[in-house]
């Protein structure tokens, strides 16, 4: 946001001044606005705090063990991820819901994270589909499946669906979560 911000007052302040007259030297052209989600450039320095911190953006709310709401975002649907539904939603409440929820609410809840994504941006509610990762690296999808709270989902076709595999699997061998039960 702050990259945003700050490249709009940039080409706020080269239109003031070339409205008032102040050439000095040869002027480049006003830049176009940067888009929140600017790709990181294939360098192999690492990206500066600044850049970094633009990548991510925080969780307001976990609705769930698969579902949650990102500022500036709105609601993300992990991808990969299907986890049991919890009480008080559309439907019943299933075995392990509330578990789920707790888990995924210590894990992200209030935390900045960043969202990659996988194939189709958006599910049949209009939900953005996700992989996401917080500010250690860990990615939340495959953290709840390996913590036995949730199953992979396995309708769709998705990059990580063999890793996730492997964690549903970790899991039940190691009765984790629900698979203690």
């Amino acid at each position: 946001m702050r990259t945003h911000y700050r490249s709009l007052v940039a080409a706020w302040a080269a239109g003031a001044l070339a409205v008032a007259g102040c050439t000095g030297e040869a002027q480049a052209p006003a830049r176009a606005p940067v888009p929140i989600a600017t790709p990181r450039p294939s360098s192999t320095a690492p990206p500066s705090s600044e850049q970094a911190r633009a990548d991510f953006a925080r969780v307001r709310q976990v609705i769930d063990g698969d579902t949650i709401t990102v500022s500036g975002v709105g609601t993300v649907r992990l991808i990969g991820v299907d986890a049991p539904e919890k009480t008080g939603g559309y439907r019943a409440s299933e075995p392990f819901g509330d578990r789920a929820a707790a888990y995924m609410r210590e894990l992200v809840g209030g935390k900045l994270v960043r969202l990659e994504y996988d194939g189709d941006r958006l599910d049949q509610y209009k939900r953005t589909l996700a992989y996401v990762f917080l500010e250690d690296g860990t990615c939340a999808n495959e953290a709840i499946i390996r913590a036995g709270w949730a199953e992979v989902y396995r309708r769709f076709q998705y990059v990580r669906k063999p890793q996730f595999q492997a964690a549903e699997a970790d899991a039940r061998r190691a009765r984790r979560g629900m698979w203690a039960f």
